[in-house]
């Protein structure tokens, strides 16, 4: 071996030959060094690069030094002792094996991939494979790097799961805000988080504090997962107070024995609570693998506070609404007896005014003065009671849709004159004038005569009712563009201002004292008002207390 360069001189071909040797040996100084350059850049990078080959455990031919970042050496790789297939995990092993297999079959030059590995201390990591391939004329090698995207997987994951609870929580917030019915809300709830929790098993329970059990209302799975009642004590407050107690849901595993086998299960439940008291619970079975987070307690926690008021008011309005129904029927039931006892008074009543009317003509003898005078009085109280028993039982009739109305051409002028009349014949009425302003060439309504006479004797009798002698009464008609417009006016007393807008209520009066000066039962107004809707029309009242009162009525013509 030649040890002194310079030496090389005395050699055959003398200077150029020590200049090529020069070159060479400076080449290979620059070529080593550049090696070393691109080992300490590629060492130093999140990516892992790697050389490999498709045998069985995909053995590696080199890996860079970095593959330190999950724990392994570069010399256990390429030793054949630990192949890289041992790296991946459990979980993703067959599918990388059958996408790597898609990759070879089709014939392509680049595989790309994202799965998990474990790392040396059995830490779960997400990695991002590029790989190409690399022929040397007789055989394919794979030449690729790895970066470790544990960090993105994470984030997105996050954000799967922020729009799943955000999900969950606008699901529970529209249910809660459209239901009233308590076991489609429930089986639409568990419908909603199921889904988005992916279960295998979900159950409402809601307590019945009456029989001391929590009872299962709704559930999805298989049968027989979730017992059908959870019994308490008397002693144990299934109710308690929630103030200052923790109100997230509870995550756990338990292992039953099903069928010879055991069997781990996990858990979530959380209470359905509405402002203190708790109304039940939902209890959800997941995965074993799945974490649940606690930004997702949290929602779930939301989610029992949005869907126990709703459950709440759900059995708020089922129990209005049962008492509506009894009331329903409660008030059906009081029309028909009022319709019977209306059908019943008629009778006797029919034979009273008849038999005191006989008396009045003197066909059972002649009467003295004080006689007849009661007897008028007996004929007129019975005609009030007639009255009153027909006007029972119209409304009765009328609410229960069965009143027949006998709708004909109408002349509203003598209509009105003769309600005039009827009304002055009471003895109430003597020191009372009765202006009439009705112009001839009123067009014809179209109504029942019975109805609307018995509505404007009932105006004009709430008129003198409520007056002083003397008094007056100015009925008044005019013909409108489309209507016929009656105006029935007097200068009694008035109506307060405060009594006004409810002046057409049943049974409402002026006057509703029990030292009330005037009579009557409220319900005259009201069944005229009644009278004149059927009829297309309406009604309404001008007063000012002290000065009188108008009232208006419009009929089309």
């Amino acid at each position: 071996m030649v040890k002194d360069p310079n030496s090389l001189k005395n050699i055959s071909g003398g200077t150029n030959l020590k200049e090529e040797i020069q070159s060479h040996i400076s080449g290979l100084k620059e070529s080593n060094e550049m090696v070393a350059k691109l080992e300490t850049v590629i060492n130093r990078s999140p990516a892992i690069v790697f050389f490999w080959n498709a045998q069985n455990g995909w053995p590696v031919d080199f890996v860079s030094e970095n593959i330190s970042q999950f724990g392994y050496s570069s010399d256990e790789l390429i030793s054949g002792n630990f192949e890289y297939e041992n790296m991946i995990y459990p979980d993703d092993r067959a599918h990388v094996r059958s996408t790597f297999a898609d990759f070879l079959e089709k014939n392509n030059k680049q595989y790309n991939y994202e799965y998990r590995i474990l790392t040396a201390s059995n830490e779960i990591r997400w990695v991002y494979e590029t790989t190409l391939v690399h022929s040397d004329g007789e055989a394919e090698q794979y030449h690729g790097i790895i970066l470790d995207i544990t960090e993105r997987k994470l984030a997105e994951q996050a954000a799967l799961e922020k729009e799943r609870d955000i999900a969950i929580l606008y699901s529970a917030s529209t249910l809660a805000s459209e239901s009233l019915e308590v076991d489609d809300l429930l089986d639409e709830v568990l419908m909603e988080v199921g889904d988005v929790l992916n279960i295998s098993a979900g159950g409402v329970y809601l307590i019945d504090h009456d029989a001391h059990e929590s009872v299962l209302r709704s559930y999805i799975g298989p049968p027989g997962e979730y017992v059908e009642k959870i019994h308490y004590s008397a002693t144990e407050d299934m109710s308690k107070n929630i103030v200052g107690a923790s109100t997230l849901p509870i995550v756990s595993e338990e292992t039953d024995m099903s069928n010879g086998k055991l069997i781990t299960r996990k858990n979530v439940i959380f209470n359905l609570y509405s402002k203190e008291q708790i109304m039940g619970h939902i209890q959800l079975t997941i995965p074993l693998e799945h974490e649940v987070g606690e930004k997702s307690l949290q929602v779930l926690e939301h989610v029992g506070k949005h869907i126990g008021i709703a459950i709440q008011n759900a059995q708020l309005f089922e129990k209005v609404q049962s008492a509506y129904d009894e009331l329903k029927s409660l008030d059906k039931l009081k029309s028909e007896f009022l319709a019977n006892l209306s059908h019943e008074l008629k009778t006797p009543l029919i034979s009273i005014k008849g038999f005191s009317e006989l008396m009045d003509e003197g066909r059972f003898g002649e009467l003295n003065e004080q006689q007849k005078n009661a007897n008028s009085a007996v004929v007129r109280n019975a005609q009030k009671l007639k009255d009153l028993i027909e006007s029972l039982l119209y409304m009765s009739m009328d609410k229960e849709g069965t009143y027949e109305y006998n709708f004909n051409p109408l002349d509203l002028k003598s209509i009105l004159i003769d309600s005039v009349k009827k009304i002055s014949m009471e003895a109430s009425v003597e020191n009372i004038d009765f202006e009439e302003n009705i112009p001839d060439g009123i067009p014809l309504i179209h109504g029942d005569i019975e109805r609307l006479s018995s509505a404007f004797i009932s105006i004009l009798d709430n008129a003198t009712k409520f007056m002083s002698s003397p008094g007056r009464i100015k009925i008044s008609v005019r013909e409108e563009e489309n209507d016929v417009h009656i105006r029935i006016k007097d200068n009694g007393i008035g109506i307060p201002q405060d009594q006004l807008p409810k002046i057409f209520d049943m049974f409402q009066q002026v006057d509703g004292s029990t030292t009330r000066l005037y009579g009557g039962t409220g319900l005259g107004l009201h069944i005229c008002k009644r009278i004149i809707e059927v009829h297309n029309g309406s009604i309404w009242i001008k007063s000012l207390e002290g000065f009188g009162t108008t009232v208006h009525v419009r009929l089309p013509k």
